[in-house]
């Protein structure tokens, strides 16, 4: 008779190499999956070590994972050397587990999936990670259920951010056949704490190690806290959306449906300063890039105003973008940033290009607007970027951040009201922050 504790299931490890499907920061997405669409969000701050608690309940269906993790989003050209990750999983094809796994430097991993009394894709349950240097632990509904000590565990040793998402994929020997059918789906997150590594001094946790430093309800989106900019490909069948990320009762929904069928576009103003050039009467400035299949003559910028200052718009699908300018074709002048420079949009490669990301919840993306052939900065593409240049002295700076400030919390003729809500709020910070340090020329 099988018994109800946890403490007592059996469970089994899995020691295997493993390609991280979900993010593989370090690559540049260019294309859409179009399986499905699924949602996610992160945490804009990276923590080291520490409790990590949610109450979620999953999404039921072949081929489906939920998941509450932490990942080292920022290792920019370091992956896999500081490749480093920390999972709760649930997939959709097994009705009484939960998998618990490790990701180390150079793709090793360890698993263990822990059966349950209940199924995990029909009720909220309590989970916490508990992450120290020598030990990962893991907790569900506030009992202990496993813990990790292997010789890996010292390897977790970057701070991580705190991951929720919601994706497909077809693994016959893990998350079974993709079933579409199963769709549409919602992963539900009543609340998440976090907790410092605090030996010692904490009162909560194994050892009173942790001292708890926020919760999140999901009463309302936090933007300051999560980012859910993630408009990418997730394995090899779907895409995440900011469409499929929603507050709903108190609690944070994912959701897995079936891709819109129109890749989602935004239009993208993309522009290069020619003035260091000697440009003849009939020379054009082209754009070339992964959205054109790098066509030298496709897609020229225009300087009707003389102030030699090219620019285009283009419409261009949800991802990210890298591209060069060049004069007349590949046979002429190209601008191009150094490798490993400010602006080369993927150093981590042996390519040397400008580059944009396209997410959905932007309207209209203004790329970097680069002096030729440098990194340097020659102005703004955007109209409005010099709303926040407050003191009117043609650049974004310290007095402006302190203007806005000075009227934060302001809902009444509020003069620093960026976002046009009528209060000046978190939104405005963010927005100044954004331009903060750049010319309005």
């Amino acid at each position: 008779m099988q018994t109800n504790t946890l403490s007592n299931m059996r469970a089994f490890y899995l020691y295997v190499p493993t390609v991280l499907m979900t993010l593989a920061s370090s690559l540049p997405v260019f294309a859409q999956n179009d399986q499905c669409d699924g949602g996610a969000v992160k945490t804009h701050e990276a923590y080291l070590y520490g409790r990590f608690e949610t109450r979620m309940q999953s999404t039921m269906g072949s081929g489906i994972v939920s998941s509450f993790f932490l990942y080292n989003w920022d290792l920019n050209c370091n992956w896999p050397a500081e490749n480093n990750e920390i999972d709760i999983e649930m997939t959709g094809n097994l009705n009484n587990s939960v998998q618990f796994t490790t990701h180390h430097p150079y793709q090793t991993s360890v698993t263990e999936i822990v059966p349950t009394p209940f199924n995990p894709h029909e009720t909220l349950v309590d989970y916490a990670i508990e992450w120290e240097p020598n030990v990962v632990r893991w907790f569900i509904n506030g009992e202990a259920v496993t813990a990790f000590t292997h010789q890996h565990v010292p390897q977790l040793e970057y701070p991580m951010r705190i991951f929720m998402n919601l994706w497909a994929v077809e693994n016959l020997n893990w998350t079974g056949e993709w079933d579409p059918s199963a769709m549409p789906g919602t992963s539900r997150y009543d609340y998440v704490k976090y907790y410092a590594y605090t030996p010692g001094t904490g009162n909560a946790g194994t050892g009173n190690n942790f001292t708890l430093d926020w919760m999140d309800d999901f009463e309302s989106w936090d933007p300051g806290r999560w980012d859910q900019s993630e408009d990418g490909n997730v394995g090899p069948l779907c895409t995440f959306r900011s469409a499929n990320v929603d507050i709903v009762g108190g609690q944070l929904h994912l959701s897995i449906t079936p891709p819109s069928g129109k890749i989602p576009t935004r239009p993208v103003t993309l522009g290069v300063d020619a003035s260091s050039l000697a440009l003849f009467p009939n020379d054009v400035i082209y754009v070339a890039g992964n959205f054109n299949g790098w066509c030298a003559n496709c897609h020229a910028l225009q300087d009707p105003d003389g102030d030699f200052v090219w620019t285009t718009t283009l419409n261009l699908p949800l991802g990210e973008h890298q591209f060069q300018f060049l004069v007349n074709g590949w046979g002429g002048l190209v601008s191009q940033p150094s490798q490993g420079s400010s602006c080369d949009f993927n150093p981590c490669d042996d390519w040397t290009n400008y580059g944009v990301s396209v997410d959905e919840e932007t309207s209209h993306v203004y790329a970097d607007l680069h002096c030729w052939n440098t990194c340097a900065i020659c102005g703004n593409l955007d109209p409005s970027s010099c709303q926040a240049d407050f003191d009117s002295d043609n650049s974004i700076g310290v007095s402006d951040v302190l203007m806005l400030l000075g009227e934060f919390g302001c809902s009444d003729n509020c003069t620093t009201d960026l976002d046009g809500d009528g209060t000046v709020a978190i939104v405005d910070v963010l927005s100044i922050l954004g331009v903060f340090g750049e010319p309005c020329l």
